[in-house]
């Protein structure tokens, strides 16, 4: 019988070569959308409003070539803007719609009017363009008025839609600078100053109808910039300007606050300027 053979076999482990990994590298940071989005909508509404302002100047250039005669300069001495609000009452808001979409003046708006809070004056009131930026449950009582009863009814008829959110709402013809014997937490003005007759004696009495040192007048105005060739292009159309809009546009606003009679009564808590300083937010308290 044979005698069977043991094998022994002998198994050597294959290791196997690790496949070699390429080198990694850091992704690249992601770019942030907020700075860019916000710089790209900063440079397109300072170049729209740049290139609005010399379309203007030149069209007053062209009506001075085809032979329209110079007219005595306009002032508020000599001119009533009455007929002018009257008149553009009924296609204000579709007429600067677009501009203040552009220039971002909604937002300015919202930051502006949310600091509103206790018993609420808004003079000059116009349309009623800042009725949804208030914060309801922040305001007592609240008042708009308005000099232009033209200016008015359109408010009235838009405020329909917000009337339920306030407690209680009061409509009054009056101007920015008259006098009254009422006191509010809180006064609001936005694009007031530019077309009123006297902007000093309209901020003293602003100031006059504070309750006390913790209540605040909220501007937002327009007038004159930071630099000398676009304040030539505000004075070379002003007429104009007034003519078909009621507006100063020219004015210094900051520089209001510099007249004795203003730095007597108030005194700036905050202030920015946009679009090259022609628009102005203020945040003053009375003194």
């Amino acid at each position: 019988m044979a005698t069977k053979r043991a094998i022994n076999l002998r198994y050597k482990p294959i290791h196997p070569t690790p496949t070699p990994t390429p080198t990694s590298t850091p992704p690249k940071p992601k770019p942030k959308l907020g700075p860019l989005l916000f710089g790209g909508a900063l440079l397109y509404v300072t170049a729209t409003y740049v290139s609005m302002s010399v379309l203007k100047s030149k069209s007053d250039t062209t009506d001075r070539l085809s032979g329209k005669k110079d007219q005595d300069p306009v002032s508020p001495s000599n001119f009533d803007t009455t007929g002018v609000w009257d008149s553009v009452a009924k296609k204000y808001d579709k007429e600067i719609g677009w501009d203040e979409v552009v220039m971002g003046m909604g937002l300015l708006r919202r930051w502006l009017i949310g600091k509103a809070q206790g018993d609420v004056l808004e003079v000059s009131t116009g349309t009623g363009r800042n009725f949804g930026y208030y914060k309801p449950d922040q305001v007592n009582t609240i008042t708009f008025t308005d000099r232009h009863d033209s200016m008015l009814n359109m408010a009235k008829e838009k405020f329909e839609a917000y009337k339920d959110k306030f407690h209680q709402a009061f409509f009054e013809i009056a101007s920015i600078d008259q006098q009254t014997n009422k006191k509010y937490d809180t006064i609001v003005d936005t694009f007031g100053l530019c077309s009123c007759q006297d902007p000093v004696e309209a901020l003293v009495q602003l100031a006059d109808q504070c309750k006390s040192s913790q209540s605040r007048v909220l501007l937002l105005e327009h007038g004159r910039s930071h630099y000398d060739w676009l304040n030539r292009l505000l004075d070379s159309n002003v007429d104009k300007h007034v003519k078909q809009w009621g507006c100063w546009w020219n004015r210094d606003i900051v520089g209001l606050f510099e007249n004795e009679r203003v730095k007597d009564k108030l005194e700036i808590v905050d202030v920015s300027r946009w679009h090259f300083g022609t628009t102005c937010y203020i945040v003053a308290k009375p003194k």
